[in-house]
């Protein structure tokens, strides 16, 4: 069994999550035409089996992080025994008078929400009654799960660029059972084991790794070197009352 435990840099991402959330977003506004039927309300059936159907594409949205016990390794990802795109996959009506204001009104109260870690950790919300039939949405995934140019790849595993395209039927899925505490422990054993081996390799050519330290050290010397950046106002811990701001070019 494969177990695929969370990067260095991905767990940096969850010390932090109890004080303020560590979740990154992107807002769009879309055509309603596809989207509304007659009568304007949003089709939020039929948005969701799109969704599911293309959810083969992005398997972390179907997986949940797990926080194994001391002594059995770090967190993993793990698949959901029980998913339901309902959870996922919501919509919510902007106030009037639809416009601009109003939907980041809307965004601003549902970012402050914190993700549900028993579930996979990210929120699809469709944000209909803007003017002109036009339809807000607003994802947000846990920063473990994308980050970046990563987080832009995500967002575009559901969008097309035509407006014709054919839908497809999604492939059937079955989680996969999670890792045994055994499993956990052997996994965890072994990869100890390839950091004693590397640790030790290092001891074994000593002055190769003497040249890559002095190759460095330039590089490293300049930036001790550096003088203070003056102190701004963007120069301090992020915490929860971060708000929306928009920047216009």
């Amino acid at each position: 069994m494969q177990i695929e435990r969370l990067t260095a840099e991905d767990r940096l991402m969850l010390w932090p999550d109890e004080v303020w959330p560590q979740d990154i977003g992107a807002i769009a506004v879309l055509d309603g035409s596809g989207l509304l039927d007659t009568d304007s309300r949003f089709r939020i059936e039929a948005v969701r089996g799109a969704v599911a159907a293309r959810l083969q594409l992005v398997p972390r949205f179907r997986q949940l992080l797990n926080v194994p016990p001391r002594g059995l390794g770090g967190p993993l990802w793990v698949d959901a025994p029980k998913f339901d795109i309902d959870d996922h996959v919501k919509a919510l009506p902007v106030p009037a008078p639809g416009d601009e204001a109003q939907l980041l009104l809307v965004i601003e109260q549902l970012r402050r929400r914190h993700l549900d870690r028993s579930r996979p950790l990210w929120e699809m919300w469709f944000l209909p009654g803007l003017q002109d039939r036009r339809v807000g949405m607003f994802v947000r995934t846990h920063h473990c799960i994308a980050d970046g140019i990563a987080g832009v790849a995500t967002l575009g595993a559901f969008l097309d660029l035509a407006p014709d395209v054919i839908a497809t039927a999604g492939q059937h899925w079955n989680p996969a059972p999670a890792p045994t505490e055994a499993e956990l422990l052997a996994d965890y054993q072994r990869s100890k084991r390839g950091e004693l081996k590397s640790a030790l390799s290092t001891f074994a050519h000593p002055v190769t790794k003497m040249r890559q330290v002095a190759a460095g050290w330039p590089a490293m010397r300049e930036i001790l070197a550096e003088e203070q950046l003056p102190a701004t106002s963007l120069d301090h811990v992020v915490g929860p009352d971060r708000s929306i701001a928009l920047i216009r070019s």
